[in-house]
């Protein structure tokens, strides 16, 4: 026991006499040496993205909601089930409203009657239709307007109609009338093809149209046939066929020997055609 006491101190002595004896540093040693850069580890990026990948994976776990917020999870997604259920409704119903409108104009479509010209039972009788064709349509001629256009079923007649003045007892020169489709009778001489220079008779007072119409034979069969036609212009006096005044702005069928007066001139015209009785007779 005595002999290890000994050692200790012997050492401690022999520390104690290094240290003392030990020299201060001079101001040169004190400066230090640079050390050498250290080389910094820089992380594997590899690594980085794999460890940033768990960490975002393991907050999005399953385990998250299927702990304490499982009950707000089921019900966020019956709330979306129900949005998508409603967005389906009401396609489906506005495909049924569109479909029922589609339906509702086929069937009105349908309903609807189909435009058909209408015929005449008679066809002796005068045609009191309106003819939709007295528009007074913007046509001059040598500066004056006309009020009458000719309808599109104006045609030049085959059969050689005349007109026989008559001034009392007494014979005017015959007029031939087959010659154009149409012609305008009144006291403005500058564009009128008959005149009728009476004070009583207008400017354009009437006219006589040869239009294409239908036609029944005496068999029964149909056809067309060009028929000359009476309108009067909205004359201030009128205008008389068989002495009976006719209707303005109306077309009345023409026959053989029919008599025409306009306003209250005393000429009378008749209206005859080629193989008409005593035309021979009356030319003579």
């Amino acid at each position: 026991m005595p002999t290890s006491r000994k050692r200790r101190s012997s050492t401690s002595s022999s520390s104690g006499s290094s240290s003392s004896g030990r020299s201060s540093p001079s101001p040169q040693s004190r400066t230090r040496k640079p050390s050498p850069k250290r080389r910094t580890s820089v992380p594997d990026r590899r690594s980085f993205n794999n460890s940033s990948r768990s960490h975002n994976s393991s907050a999005n776990t399953p385990s998250k909601f299927l702990g304490s917020d499982r009950a707000g999870l089921e019900s966020y997604l019956a709330a979306r089930r129900e949005k998508r259920e409603e967005r389906e409704q009401e396609q489906r119903e506005h495909e049924r409203e569109d479909r029922k409108r589609r339906e509702k104009k086929q069937k009105r479509d349908k309903m609807k009657p189909e435009k058909t010209e209408k015929k005449q039972d008679d066809p002796t009788a005068p045609n009191y239709e309106k003819s939709g064709l007295l528009n007074e349509a913007q046509m001059t001629y040598k500066g004056i307007k006309i009020k009458y256009a000719e309808p599109h079923e104006a045609r030049i007649p085959k059969t050689k109609w005349r007109l026989y003045p008559f001034k009392g007892e007494d014979a005017l020169p015959t007029m031939y009338i087959h010659r154009n489709s149409g012609y305008l009778i009144g006291r403005e001489r500058k564009i009128v093809d008959i005149p009728a220079d009476h004070p009583s008779c207008s400017s354009q007072h009437a006219v006589i149209q040869f239009r294409l119409v239908d036609h029944v034979r005496q068999d029964g069969s149909e056809t067309k046939k060009v028929k000359p036609y009476l309108l009067d212009l909205e004359s201030t006096n009128g205008t008389f066929l068989n002495n009976e005044k006719i209707d303005p702005k109306r077309y009345y069928e023409l026959k053989e020997k029919d008599i025409i007066k306009f306003g209250f001139s005393t000429r009378e015209y008749v209206l005859l055609h080629e193989h008409s009785e005593g035309v021979a007779e009356i030319e003579n």
